[in-house]
């Protein structure tokens, strides 16, 4: 599955440190600066968490912000429209990228 075939893609994009590149979709419009900075601290966070309630390696997250879905794993975000779509696609689509 590409992540273009999600129910309410919108994007997916590859992030390297506090860079974002788009591979797929539209532009999204945000400081995609300060939203890798913004995936970065909340990754560091998930990953303390995880620790502490001995849950095993944080793999990703994902998050809502409006109907925006956003979902970070290995170097991807995906954006998604949050009402749309489906997050079993989204976890799919993911699986068959980080293979």
């Amino acid at each position: 599955m590409k992540f273009d075939q999600i129910p309410g893609f919108k994007a997916a994009y590859l992030i390297n440190g506090n860079e974002m590149r788009k591979v797929a979709g539209e532009d999204i419009k945000v400081d995609l600066k300060k939203l890798a900075d913004f995936l970065a601290e909340n990754y560091r966070i998930g990953k303390d968490e995880a620790e502490k309630l001995d849950m095993g390696d944080l793999l990703g997250f994902a998050m809502i912000l409006d109907d925006l879905g956003i979902a970070f794993m290995g170097n991807y975000v995906v954006f998604v429209d949050a009402l749309k779509t489906n997050w079993n696609k989204v976890l799919e689509a993911f699986q068959e990228v980080l293979a």
